[in-house]
């Protein structure tokens, strides 16, 4: 399991790959609808600055540098940071493509073909050849976020390229995979519904850790809990997308921190994983890690696992 950053994820057994909200484009955003006029910069981020009404275009040349190939692609909701580059990635992998009305909106108006969309509203199950896909009503992160919570669709005509006001939340899933010996439980966003996470034993679970889910009561331990204390725990969505690959992240990963000790408050018997960008968690088909591996230059920080 390689994290890209943000809620993005390749998942693979050498065989079949599956992607989640795979988004490498990392903008530098300001503006009062997609954050504070400051954005948080980097020094010597020489990149521009987008603000809502702005035109947003995938980096081409950095999707292309970690994505070959990809069989299924799972996208959580239709903001940018999870789906602006999945257009180009399934163009080119002729991958399935699962996600809401909006997201489907998304990837028409980047030419993917039709049929590699699929359009789900929570609630499916589907078998695949390798692998099935139950689809969770879920939520976005709310409170600190909740200028990113609307009831706004991606329209089928949208112009393209798309503004960044133009990606929408559109509606918030979470996905449960079951692939051999793994039940994965996956979510984009620090929020999700209880009542929908039934009969889930997952082993493996990726948990948004970012400050939004102390707006949450008891976020993860009744996460944990309701999905059986999960063997592993993985921490996902926990950096600053506004900063570009290599850039300090220190802030972001003291925060992080603090989901790991929820984590090992609720559920003391289980592995704890802050993975850096392109970290590739290692896992056996007993559920144990094997390792966490880091080889790509982007991540010119030594190896964290809590």
């Amino acid at each position: 399991m390689t994290h890209f950053g943000a809620a993005g994820w390749r998942i693979t057994d050498g065989m079949t790959t599956l992607l989640v909200d795979p988004y490498f484009s990392r903008v530098r955003y300001a503006g009062k609808t997609f954050g504070d006029p400051d954005a948080p910069v980097s020094p010597g981020d020489a990149r521009p600055i987008f603000r809502p009404a702005d035109r947003l275009h995938t980096d081409v040349a950095l999707v292309d540098n970690h994505i070959d190939r990809a069989d299924y692609i799972l996208i959580s909701h239709s903001h940018f940071n999870h789906c602006m580059d999945m257009p180009h990635i399934a163009r080119k992998t002729g991958a399935l493509v699962l996600g809401t009305e909006s997201t489907m909106n998304v990837a028409r108006a980047g030419d993917v073909a039709e049929r590699q969309l699929i359009t789900v509203k929570g609630g499916e199950d589907y078998a695949f050849d390798t692998l099935s896909v139950r689809v969770l009503p879920s939520l976005h992160s709310p409170l600190a976020a909740k200028r990113y919570f609307e009831s706004r669709l991606v329209p089928p005509d949208v112009e393209r390229p798309l503004r960044m006001i133009d990606y929408c939340e559109g509606g918030t899933l979470g996905y449960f995979v079951r692939w051999k010996s793994h039940r994965i439980i996956v979510f984009g966003s620090m929020n999700y519904i209880e009542r929908e996470l039934f009969d889930i034993d997952a082993t493996i679970a990726l948990v948004p850790a970012a400050k939004p889910r102390l707006h949450i009561h008891d976020y993860t331990g009744r996460l944990l809990r309701r999905v059986g204390l999960p063997p592993l725990v993985v921490a996902t969505h926990w950096d600053v997308q506004t900063a570009p690959y290599g850039a300090p992240q220190d802030e972001a990963l003291a925060q992080a921190d603090t989901f790991v000790a929820e984590v090992r408050h609720v559920s003391p018997g289980s592995e704890v994983v802050v993975p850096r960008h392109f970290d590739t968690v290692v896992v056996s088909e007993s559920g144990a890690v094997r390792a966490v591996e880091s080889a790509h230059p982007e991540a010119n920080w030594p190896s964290f696992r809590s």
